[in-house]
């Protein structure tokens, strides 16, 4: 009974406000995805699909760059990221080199949003910095694969592509588009959302560019004929890229 009164008497001391630990709040979050579609599912890499022009298509690799990634509503624009780099290749655990991802997970203050602002690509102001000075994990480090050293800056976009142009079987012809450029970066770029945030809440947002949208709905671009550009060899790649980056921007939904 002494030991029961012991134990009592030390719990009844715990209780005093001075004593208690801090509660932790979890500050609300937002889960960010992007990836390319078609017909409203994503592409899973090296699986085809038949688009809207008869061409079977294998994608083999989607990379890009967002930046300047804002949270807008009527009273502010919160920053949630300098720069990210999403990538539809899936995460392999084995893998020991940094991977990127199709999601990533934001904080976010309270309140209610109506847009994400963003750009697609690297800004001017990172463009040129020397990757070599971002640790391995940053998106602009040497890790990405991203950086062109023989054009003293970054691809902003990567979409490469095996089709068979009959609908066969025969993935043959390549499609390969590569842009760079600090003049193919696209800034103030937005578009509209509904979400709100309170503590502890993690809410979620997908954007998609779906394939025929991204060159069959905006400026066509004939992908047996138009298939390859990499934007500085010549003006007419770098045309190409310029029509692709401008599709591309347009393409962009909110997955619902």
């Amino acid at each position: 009974m002494a030991a029961l009164a012991l134990v009592g008497s030390a719990l009844s001391g715990c209780r005093g406000d001075g004593d208690l630990p801090g509660i932790r709040k979890e500050e609300p979050s937002l889960a960010l995805s992007f990836y390319l579609s078609h017909n409203g599912q994503q592409v899973a890499l090296n699986e085809s699909f038949i688009d809207a022009e008869g061409n079977n298509v294998k994608v083999v690799t989607f990379k890009f760059y967002m930046a300047e990634i804002n949270l807008v509503s009527s009273e502010q624009a919160q920053p949630i990221s300098e720069i990210e780099l999403f990538d539809q290749k899936p995460y392999d655990a084995g893998i020991l080199t940094p991977q990127w991802r199709t999601e990533y997970v934001f904080n976010a203050a309270e309140g209610v949003y109506d847009g994400i602002a963003f750009g697609i690509g690297v800004p001017g102001g990172l463009n040129a910095i020397d990757p070599a000075t971002y640790n391995n994990e940053h998106p602009l480090s040497t890790y990405s694969n991203m950086y062109w050293s023989w054009a003293s800056m970054y691809r902003f976009v990567i979409l490469e592509a095996k089709v068979d142009t009959t609908g066969g079987e025969n993935f043959t012809h390549d499609v390969i588009f590569h842009t760079g450029l600090d003049s193919l970066y696209r800034s103030g770029l937005s578009r509209e959302i509904n979400l709100e945030f309170t503590i502890g809440e993690k809410q979620h947002l997908a954007l998609s560019v779906d394939w025929d949208d991204l060159f069959y709905t905006h400026d066509r671009i004939d992908i047996k004929k138009e298939s390859v550009t990499h934007s500085t060899d010549h003006i007419e790649e770098f045309i190409l890229a310029e029509r692709f980056t401008d599709n591309f921007v347009q393409a962009i939904k909110v997955v619902p």
